[in-house]
């Protein structure tokens, strides 16, 4: 059986509703990953140069977006530590002013 025919049902999934989703969409991510999983396989036990470039084409493009996805987090993040940071410092500020001069 003939690869392209058995992935054409994922394919036509992926052009109509799949493609319509943001690029950072959990749903699409995972979807993309069914998908390059299925082309390394049929690349490795039918030698199908196609879907091993489709693979590869497809995981660099997901890996890209899970990178920013990332990086966004990480920002995220940092900021949130800066804002508890801040935070601490002024209870610690106001702390020592409600404590008065030391007696």
């Amino acid at each position: 059986m003939n690869y392209r025919l058995a992935r054409l049902p994922l394919q036509l999934i992926e052009d109509v509703a799949v493609s319509r989703l943001d690029q950072r969409e959990p749903v699409r991510l995972a979807y993309e990953q069914i998908l390059i999983d299925c082309d390394r396989a049929a690349a490795h036990l039918l030698d199908d140069e196609n879907a091993a470039r489709r693979a590869a084409e497809l995981e660099r493009r997901t890996t890209s977006v899970r990178l920013l996805i990332a990086r966004e987090h990480h920002r995220v993040q940092r900021r949130g530590v800066i804002l508890l940071d801040e935070q601490r410092e002024r209870f610690h500020q106001r702390r020592q002013q409600d404590a008065g001069p030391p007696t």
